[in-house]
C-alpha cells in the first residue's frame, strides 16, 4: 500500500505504507509508470482529492485500487500531532490515516474515472486556447513591425511560418474538442441532467464535471458556492477561478438561447433589483442577476449530482 502528496517542487513523495519508507520520484506519468512496473502484485493507492487525474487513471489502469482523502482531513490529523506542515509530513500522514483509518477515504470508481479524463482533456483544451490566442496576438502585432521591413520576401515568410503554428493549433484544439465532447457523453451528469439544458454545451458541461469533480466532497451547496466565488465577502477569498469561468459562460449561453426556467429567472431578477436600487447602472443590475442565476443553478448542479453519485454507488451493489 502507498500513500501519495504532491511536492511543491513538481515530485511525488511516496510513502510505503507496510515497510514505513518515503521516497521521491519526478512527477511525470512516465517516471511513475516506471514506479507502477517495479510493483509485482495489485495494491492501495492512497491521495488526496483533487489534481493527480494521471497518476490516479494509471493506477487503475495497471489494476491498483485508488482511495481519496479530503485535504482538510489531513490537515485535521496534521494538527492534531502537531507536525508542521510539509510534503514528506502529508505523505506519511495520510498513510497512517489509510492504516488505521481506511473509513476516511472515498474509493475511487468507474464514474470517477471518466471524471478524471474529462479534467485532463478540458485542461489540456484550455491550455491550447490559451496558446492559440497568444499566437495570434504575436501575429498581429508582427505584421505591424513588418510594415517597416521589405527585405526580399522576409515578411510573407515569417508570417506563413506563424500562420502554420496557427494552423496546427487549430486543428488541434478541433480535435480535443471532439475527444472532450464524446468523453462528457458517457458521464452521467450529462446524460441524467446537463443535456437536457438547452444553452448549455460539452464544454461548460465538462467545466462543471472537471472543477466540482464530485459533489459529496462538499459538505453541503454553502460549500460548493463558496468553492466556486459565489459568496461575496470583504477582502481576498480563495475560489476557483475556472468554475467561476463556467458559470459566466452557462449564463451567457442561457440568456442567447432564451433556455426555459433559467432566462425567466434571470429577466425576473433584473426587474427585482432594478426596482429595489433604483440608483444602480444597468450593468451592476445585470451582474448582480446573472450571480444570482449562476448561484441557484450552482445548486441544482450540486442536487442533481449528489442523486447522481448515490445511483452509482448503488448500481454497485
Amino acid at each position: 500500500m502507498y500513500s501519495i502528496d504532491w511536492a511543491v517542487r513538481k515530485e511525488l513523495r511516496v510513502f510505503d505504507i507496510k515497510k514505513e519508507k518515503l521516497k521521491t520520484i519526478s512527477s511525470t506519468v512516465p517516471e511513475f509508470a516506471k514506479f507502477l512496473t517495479s510493483i509485482k502484485d495489485p495494491t492501495n493507492f492512497y491521495f488526496e482529492e483533487g489534481g493527480g487525474d494521471s497518476f490516479k487513471l494509471l493506477a487503475r489502469r495497471k489494476g491498483h485500487q485508488v482511495y481519496t482523502i479530503l485535504g482538510k482531513k489531513t490537515k485535521e490529523h496534521r494538527d492534531n500531532l502537531g507536525v508542521e506542515k510539509s510534503d514528506e509530513a502529508d505523505a506519511v500522514i495520510i498513510g497512517l490515516i489509510a492504516k488505521s483509518q481506511p473509513e476516511e477515504f472515498y474509493q475511487f470508481r468507474e464514474l470517477d474515472d471518466i471524471t478524471a479524463r474529462i479534467s485532463i482533456l478540458s485542461k489540456e483544451r484550455a491550455d491550447t486556447e490559451e496558446s492559440l490566442v497568444r499566437q495570434k496576438n504575436k501575429l498581429f502585432a508582427l505584421k505591424g513591425r513588418l510594415e517597416l521591413i521589405d527585405l526580399d520576401g522576409y515578411k510573407e515568410k515569417v508570417i506563413k511560418r506563424k500562420e502554420n503554428i496557427i494552423d496546427a493549433l487549430e486543428k488541434e484544439f478541433r480535435l480535443q474538442s471532439k475527444l472532450l465532447g464524446k468523453e462528457v457523453e458517457k458521464h452521467h451528469v450529462w446524460s441524467n441532467y446537463l443535456k437536457d439544458i438547452k444553452g448549455v454545451g460539452a464544454v461548460v458541461g465538462a467545466g462543471l464535471i472537471a472543477r466540482i469533480k464530485r459533489a459529496s466532497r462538499f459538505t453541503d451547496k454553502y460549500s460548493l458556492r463558496h468553492f466556486a466565488g459565489m459568496i461575496a465577502k470583504k477582502g481576498n477569498q480563495q475560489f476557483d477561478h475556472k468554475l467561476k469561468k463556467t458559470l459566466y459562460h452557462f449564463t451567457e449561453g442561457i440568456i442567447k438561447q432564451r433556455t426555459p426556467i433559467w432566462r425567466e429567472l434571470y429577466d425576473n431578477m433584473k426587474e427585482f433589483y432594478k426596482d429595489k436600487h433604483p440608483d444602480w447602472s444597468k450593468a451592476k443590475v445585470n451582474n448582480f442577476a446573472k450571480k444570482f442565476v449562476q448561484t441557484k443553478f450552482l445548486d441544482s448542479v450540486f442536487e442533481n449530482m449528489i442523486k447522481i453519485e448515490k445511483d452509482a454507488i448503488k448500481s454497485l451493489h
